[in-house]
């Protein structure tokens, strides 16, 4: 039996749901970069801020594309994980394939894993936050 989300009276396949949690999180993050590089061009901040200031767009992203992904009957713990490795897998394809190389393999399992647990505790969060 296929889940389904509740939209605005209508019924949305999970599969349509996560797809549309992920489009949101890409646009966030592609939103909070272009403030970022605002904010580096304006304060003249230097590189050290870069590497924590991307960890938490890529956490917020999927944060926001969880948020909305689970909303009705998706569970949010199964859902987030999925959502969190799909961002960030994305993320270091686009990222490799604009470098032309491919990064360590640390370095990948690192982000995937980053992906799946900051999905995972949002998707409990959602979940908790979901009203009956």
């Amino acid at each position: 039996m296929k889940r389904r989300a509740q939209t605005r009276g209508r019924t949305m396949p999970a599969a349509s749901q996560l797809l549309l949690g992920l489009l949101l999180s890409l646009g966030v993050s592609a939103g909070a970069i272009v403030l970022f590089a605002l904010a580096i061009q304006l304060a003249e901040l230097g590189e050290n801020w870069i590497t924590p200031v991307n960890q938490f767009i890529k956490v917020g992203s999927i944060l926001a594309g969880t948020f909305w992904a689970c909303k009705g009957p998706l569970r949010g713990y199964q859902y987030g994980p999925l959502l969190g490795l799909a961002y960030m897998a994305l993320g270091v394809g686009l990222y490799c394939a604009l470098d032309g190389k491919l990064l360590p393999l640390t370095v990948i399992l690192g982000d995937l894993a980053l992906g799946a647990a900051s999905g995972f505790l949002s998707g409990l969060l959602a979940s908790s936050l979901k009203k009956t």
